[in-house]
C-alpha cells in the first residue's frame, strides 16, 4: 500500500481511521481552483485525517492567467502556517510558465517560509524540455504525475530527481469509496512525514505496519446477522480475516 495519497471532493468523506490502518501516513488535499472555487470537503477532511494521525497539506489547481491572484485566493482560504508545504497543481492546458512563476512568487511574498511543490506531468516536461530553469530549481521541488509501471521521466535538468510520484489514479484503499490517487515518495516514511509536515513541527508517529495475519472462523445460522469489528472499527473489504462457513450454515 502506498504511504501517500491525494484526494479532492471526488473521494467524499473517507474513513481516515481505516485509511491510516491501511498504512497511509500522508495525504494531500485539494483546497481551491482558480479564484472562486473552494473544495467543499477539504476543511472537514483535513481535520478528520489529522485526528487519525495522517499528516496533510493542500494544493490548488492553477488555471491559465493571473497566477498570483489564484495563489492569493488559496492563501486566503487555507491560511498556511509557518513552514507549511503548499502545492501548485500545474496541469491544465493553456497554463504557461509565467502563470506558474506568478503563483510561486505570490506564495513566497506571503512569507511564513512556505515550502512549495509543483505537481505536473507532461505539461511541465514539454514546456521545460531539456532547459534548466533556475527559478523553479531554487524555489520548488517536483511532484511528478505519470501513470506507468516502468521508470518515469521528468524534466531532470531543472529537477535532478522527483520528490513525489503519482503513479496511478486507480488506487483502492479501505476507508475510501471508489478509486484514489496513489503516490510514491522518494524516501522512507520518516522522510515523507518530515517533507509534508510544517517545518519545525514534530511529524506524527505512523501506526506500525501489520506483522501477522489473524484467522477467525465464524459459524452462524443464516438468520443471524454477524457484525465484526477490529480494534473497535467495523471490518470492511480486504481486512486480513478469513471467514469459514460451517457445514450446518
Amino acid at each position: 500500500m502506498s504511504a501517500c495519497i491525494d484526494i479532492s471532493h471526488w473521494q467524499g468523506f473517507p474513513d481516515f481511521e481505516q485509511v491510516a490502518r491501511e498504512g497511509v501516513v500522508a495525504c494531500i488535499m485539494k483546497a481551491t481552483e482558480g479564484t472562486s472555487y473552494i473544495d467543499p470537503n477539504r476543511a472537514a477532511n483535513f481535520v478528520a485525517a489529522t485526528n487519525a494521525g495522517i499528516a496533510c497539506c493542500c494544493y490548488f489547481w492553477l488555471k491559465p492567467g493571473n497566477g498570483a491572484a489564484q495563489a492569493d485566493f488559496f492563501l486566503e482560504v487555507v491560511q498556511p502556517v509557518e513552514g507549511e508545504r503548499v502545492v501548485i497543481d500545474y496541469e491544465e492546458s493553456g497554463c504557461s510558465l509565467t502563470d506558474l512563476k506568478q503563483a510561486i512568487q505570490a506564495l513566497l511574498d506571503y512569507g511564513n517560509d512556505l515550502r512549495i511543490t509543483v505537481y505536473s506531468g507532461h505539461l511541465l516536461k514539454e514546456q521545460l524540455g531539456n532547459d534548466f530553469d533556475e527559478y523553479l530549481y531554487e524555489h520548488t521541488d517536483l511532484w511528478l504525475a505519470q501513470y506507468t509501471t516502468g521508470t518515469p521521466t521528468w524534466p531532470s535538468e531543472t529537477y535532478p530527481d522527483w520528490t513525489l510520484w503519482q503513479y496511478t489514479d486507480q488506487g483502492d484503499v479501505d476507508g475510501i469509496d471508489g478509486n484514489v490517487d496513489l503516490d510514491d515518495f522518494n524516501g522512507d516514511n520518516k522522510a515523507l512525514l518530515e517533507w509534508i509536515t510544517p517545518a519545525g513541527k514534530k511529524p506524527p508517529t505512523p501506526q506500525p505496519e501489520p506483522t501477522e495475519t489473524v484467522e477467525v472462523a465464524i459459524t452462524a445460522p443464516d438468520t443471524v446477522k454477524v457484525n465484526v469489528t477490529l480494534n473497535g472499527a467495523p471490518v470492511r473489504r480486504k481486512r486480513k480475516l478469513l471467514f469459514v462457513r460451517g457445514p450446518d450454515t
